[in-house]
């Protein structure tokens, strides 16, 4: 499926931005140039939250297991640009089920293992996917039973991901290379070819489906392995979901580009973390700050902590203190890397050459893409364009200490969100610029001018620990509750998260809702758990603007100075 128009894709193709290697072609050079070599590593606690022993595979392992996928694929009537969703934690049939649909031309689409019930209503009525790929079980979870009534609902082929493989000696490999080299023929895939859908919440509650080439994830991959100085060989440690731009994008590109290793981790664990670190002589990983921070406040954690390989360690999602920043580099000689991006194929980063006050660091972040300003270490920057615009006048903002949104162009800009036409419009302006829905401003005067400094958030979401969520869907699923006369979720800011979810809730007797209660009735919805309140908010009455809309950044405002009072009477 080609969506980017003939313009797009020529002009980017010109400018060498774009290639023609796809991801499944970019696996198998390194599968010819480095067989024996280690490719994937199991987490070491994978027997316990899911089936199967942890393995260690090289790419000519790796290769084996791609091929009997995508060989089980095409005998399951999978055809180029075809839907594939998989619900799986990371392990290594993640990378696998990535790697097989770009063998056969499938759009993988990988969801978060944590989704439930509504979620898995959404998504696959929406995309209605060839296949519907899980494991028997995640921790207490049985997620082959939780799928099998929904995917006999939209009539979806639901398979176990143990069923796509076979024992060694059934598997012909040479046969199975014939079955493909064949379909490829029939099923011609180019870079410029979806590759995936990601899955990010809308402001309605709806997820936005959101379509990425073969070419966009390539530069996301080449920016990341540009601004975190990826070596050859380098040992990467993933301990975020593989579903969305961080993991994709920074991880598992940055991963096949470098020809390294890649060290599987599923959920946090921080002396797990730790233990593959030391172990696996880990190069470079990705964190929330709530493992930073632990790492340099907790006695325990630190005692436990041999981060003598680890040269580079990346973090996004939330903000991260400064003061965290410049101590990893003091304490353990760690260069923190500061991400701000989306799935739509936003990246700005901030390392050490571009930003080297590490107290800057937390929040500012090179003004790449612009014509007037040179950063070498990020040759990404001359592929896209930002600029700030003021909201109401749509004016570009060229002095400091205004806010505004950031709006981006470039080549790893996606190019819209599927079946959706009216939201792919909504995401663009009239120049075609993105709207990232986050409020930045130019940093200052002199060496400051070359910076934009990150203010918050000009849209609704709550972003917890990196996933965004949706209060309307909060708000939508609690609007039926008998004694709830008027319901609004928000954020509020968390150290280790980023932002926790609160309700804030007016109810029809004046009586009031325990957290237990609301959760429980949530529960009863069968949504993610991430999506769970952690607070209840009782009022007399709902904070509203003058349009009678909800104010959440309101209730977020009572939010923070209820808490300080109860510090300050304790």
């Amino acid at each position: 499926m080609i969506f980017a128009s003939k313009d797009r894709i020529e002009s980017s193709t010109a400018k060498g931005w774009w290639g023609t290697e796809t991801l499944d072609q970019l696996f198998l050079s390194k599968v010819a140039s480095a067989p024996d070599h280690i490719a994937v590593i199991d987490p070491d606690n994978r027997d316990d939250i899911t089936h199967g022993k942890a393995q260690r595979l090289s790419y000519r392992d790796l290769n084996r297991k791609v091929t009997e996928a995508a060989e089980q694929f095409i005998k399951r009537g999978v055809v180029k640009d075809d839907i594939v969703v998989f619900q799986l934690p990371n392990i290594h049939e993640s990378i696998v089920m990535i790697l097989a649909c770009s063998r056969v031309g499938a759009l993988a689409s990988p969801i978060l293992v944590d989704f439930a019930d509504h979620e898995l209503n959404q998504i696959i009525g929406h995309v209605k996917p060839k296949l519907f790929v899980t494991v028997n079980q995640f921790k207490s979870r049985d997620l082959l039973a939780a799928a099998k009534p929904i995917c006999q609902k939209h009539d979806v082929s639901l398979v176990c991901v143990d069923d796509l493989g076979q024992s060694f000696s059934e598997f012909q490999i040479e046969a199975a290379e014939k079955t493909i080299a064949s379909h490829q023929v029939r099923n011609a895939l180019t870079a410029n070819d979806v590759n995936t859908i990601c899955w990010t919440s809308g402001t309605e509650g709806f997820p936005k489906a959101v379509m990425r080439t073969h070419n966009q994830w390539m530069v996301t991959g080449k920016a990341m392995t540009a601004s975190a100085s990826i070596r050859d060989g380098d040992v990467i440690l993933n301990a975020r979901p593989l579903v969305n731009m961080a993991a994709i994008g920074g991880g598992l590109y940055s991963w096949l580009i470098c020809g390294g290793t890649f060290v599987l981790h599923h959920p946090l664990n921080i002396p797990l973390v730790l233990e593959q670190i030391k172990r696996e002589k880990v190069t470079l990983t990705f964190m929330p700050p709530a493992f930073i921070i632990s790492l340099l406040q907790d006695p325990v954690v630190r005692q436990q902590a041999d981060l003598s390989s680890l040269r580079t360690m990346g973090s996004g999602s939330a903000a991260i203190p400064g003061w965290a920043i410049e101590n990893m580099k003091t304490e353990y000689d760690i260069d923190i890397i500061n991400f701000f991006g989306s799935n739509e194929g936003i990246g700005l980063q901030s390392n050490a050459l571009t930003v080297p006050d590490p107290k800057l660091r937390a929040t500012y972040f090179p003004r790449l893409g612009r014509s007037e300003f040179n950063w070498p270490s990020q040759p990404s920057s001359l592929q896209m364009e930002t600029k700030i615009v003021d909201l109401k006048t749509e004016e570009e903002i060229t002095s400091p200490g205004l806010a505004g949104e950031l709006r981006v162009k470039g080549s790893g800009i996606f190019d819209g969100y599927y079946k959706s036409p009216a939201l792919t419009e909504s995401a663009f302006d009239k120049n075609g610029f993105y709207r990232s829905g986050d409020l930045f401003e130019i940093a200052g005067e002199g060496e400051l001018f070359s910076y934009y400094k990150f203010i918050g958030r000009c849209r609704e979401l709550i972003i917890r620990g990196g996933i965004n969520i949706a209060p309307v869907e909060i708000d939508n699923l609690l609007s039926d509750h008998p004694l709830i006369l008027d319901v609004a979720s928000f954020g509020y800011p968390d150290q280790k998260l980023g932002e926790k979810i609160g309700v804030a809730i007016v109810s029809k007797s004046g009586q009031a809702l325990s957290l237990e209660q609301i959760v429980e009735y949530l529960r009863n919805k069968k949504i993610a758990i991430f999506k769970l309140p952690q607070k209840v908010m009782m009022l007399d009455e709902m904070p509203r603007n003058a349009m009678m809309k909800i104010s959440r950044y309101r209730l977020t405002e009572l939010s923070v100075a209820n808490d300080l009072a109860k510090e300050s009477v304790s």
